[in-house]
């Protein structure tokens, strides 16, 4: 089984319907229903993770994509539950079934360099990344990195982003990574590359981390 965390839309919703496509098995979880969530689940609770819990323990795990997250800065611990604290709580509890397992979470280029207008989330992602790494370490069979991306078209970014127009027209293409585009270079990484990525990341920025970096 192939589990996704933030299947109701952006990336993990293109990703649910790629493995779909495909013939392959896979389970949705969000927070918001749709189509593609198989299991509306809050994780803003650390409470609920027992329950995901006992929903990945019941099948062979091929794959978890964490793409589940939230810049909601005004309620600190929603904002860690989310971003990194449940996904630590989800890969603790299940790790020791994975057989040839990939997981991959997406983090994001503020990770390592942002604003004092966004440190939270920030920190979270810094957090998130790191955790990656150290289950990467892991005596296992399975594989563990993360996706760094900056100038991703998502709903997240839209919501967050106060002049959109004016990011695009920073970036050198002029234009916005697609979420269908994205979630197209996970799905051949976790199933056909799994095995060059345990400790990896990619970072696909457009450029955003440099002029962060520099601003």
């Amino acid at each position: 089984m192939n589990y996704i965390f933030g299947s109701a839309s952006g990336i993990g919703n293109s990703l649910y319907k790629l493995y779909k496509k495909n013939g392959s098995n896979v389970f949705g979880f969000d927070v918001n229903e749709s189509p593609e969530t198989d299991k509306i689940i809050d994780l803003r609770d650390l409470k609920n993770i027992s329950e995901i819990i006992e929903i990945i323990n019941k099948e062979k795990v091929e794959s978890i994509t964490y793409c589940a997250g939230t810049q909601d800065s005004k309620n600190i611990t929603n904002l860690f539950n989310v971003n990194v604290l449940s996904f630590i709580e989800i890969i603790n509890n299940s790790i020791e079934n994975f057989e040839e397992t990939v997981v991959c979470a997406v983090s994001s280029v503020h990770s390592v360099a942002s604003n004092d207008k966004n440190i939270e989330y920030a920190s979270t992602k810094a957090s998130l990344e790191s955790a990656v790494k150290t289950f990467s370490t892991a005596k296992t069979n399975s594989y563990f990195y993360f996706l760094r991306l900056g100038a991703t078209d998502t709903n997240l970014l839209r919501e967050n982003v106060e002049d959109l127009d004016k990011l695009v027209n920073a970036l050198p293409s002029g234009k916005l990574f697609k979420a269908e585009d994205v979630s197209k270079l996970i799905f051949d990484i976790n199933t056909k590359h799994k095995s060059l990525f345990n400790g990896g990341h990619l970072q696909i920025d457009q450029g955003v981390l440099s002029k962060l970096s520099t601003e």
